[in-house]
């Protein structure tokens, strides 16, 4: 039996983190504290988070040939993540610039760059050989190229019999047409509330989910922040409460780490229930630092605070996710 494998495609970007007290205002000089420049993107969080606990992973991506670039490969090494599917093209790396107010809530502005144009179907169609489930980022739907890329990937790894995931941008879920198919036998699809009511027109997260069954999805999880999240599947609906043991910092990359978490169990077989509570963890932990996966635990992080507060589902929860992560070709022992 080949190990459980992670596919990601989607963006690896420079993160440019910046508290501020209040969004600027148009022609003012705005000052800023805590300067922070690390490596982020939705998929390249996902896949650090993953990596972090165990999970073999590989990232399909497009990323520049300028300084930024080596900050986003050597922190996916660091990570453990396989960077065989990437791709290194002509120009500046994708930015984004995060304003955090005091409240740890971020607002973004990004230049998706080289991630917004096609990645050549050699790059990824190799890692599906291996792949024992594939995740794609929602905001590869935002210009023709990416799109056409996840499109692809999806096909493939459905004609494959490979399970896939969705974790859907706001612009993805805004601009979402039921028609399309998009989320057609997706098996696991990761919206916050906001995305849920976007993509489905429903005013609550039960309607949303149960709507989001109706168009093709196997299993839903709608992430709510300080509320947790809400599963539904074939088995029904269930509620599971955040972890409230941290402040909240910086909730850049929060629904990356949940994504992450809860692939990191259902891979080697964990249930989706245990699923919501490891990716509600690993989100209170991400959000407790600053960066999209600074906080990212791993597999024995989890183990310990479960075990310190006792809590026997969590405990079985976090006994799924495998460690240490494999090294193979493109990869390294996570930092």
């Amino acid at each position: 039996m080949k190990p459980s494998s992670l596919l990601v495609y989607g963006d690896a970007s420079v993160d440019i983190s910046l508290r501020i007290t209040g969004l600027p205002t148009a022609g003012t000089d705005t000052a800023a504290h805590h300067p922070l420049v690390t490596a982020g993107g939705s998929a390249a969080n996902c896949a650090a988070t993953v990596a972090r606990l165990g999970i073999e992973v590989d990232l399909a991506a497009r990323v520049g040939n300028d300084l930024f670039s080596q900050i986003i490969t050597d922190d996916l090494l660091t990570h453990g993540v396989g960077i065989s599917g990437l791709e290194t093209t002509q120009g500046p790396s994708a930015l984004v610039v995060a304003l955090i107010d005091p409240r740890g809530q971020r607002t973004f502005v990004s230049a998706r760059g080289p991630a917004a144009g096609r990645l050549p179907a050699d790059c990824y169609l190799p890692l599906l050989d291996r792949a024992s489930l594939v995740h794609v980022s929602g905001y590869s739907f935002q210009e023709e190229g990416s799109r056409a890329t996840a499109l692809h990937l999806l096909e493939e790894a459905r004609r494959r019999g490979i399970p896939t995931s969705l974790d859907p941008s706001p612009l993805f879920a805004d601009h979402f047409d039921p028609e399309s198919g998009w989320l057609e036998g997706i098996d696991y699809l990761f919206p916050n509330a906001h995305e849920a009511s976007s993509l489905t027109g429903a005013s609550s997260p039960e309607e949303a989910a149960r709507a989001c069954l109706g168009l093709g999805v196997k299993t839903v999880v709608i992430t709510m922040g300080a509320d947790g999240c809400l599963l539904r599947d074939e088995n029904g609906v269930a509620r599971f409460p955040a972890f409230a043991q941290w402040p909240v910092v910086d909730t850049t990359g929060a629904g990356d780490g949940f994504a992450g978490g809860f692939l990191a169990v259902t891979l080697p077989g964990g249930s989706p229930r245990q699923a919501c509570r490891v990716g509600n963890l690993v989100a209170a932990h991400v959000i407790a630092q600053p960066g999209g996966h600074t906080g990212s635990p791993s597999a024995h992080d989890l183990r310990r605070l479960a075990d310190r507060w006792g809590d026997p589902r969590l405990l079985e929860a976090v006994q799924t996710p495998a460690v240490p992560a494999r090294v193979g070709p493109g990869r390294s022992h996570p930092g």
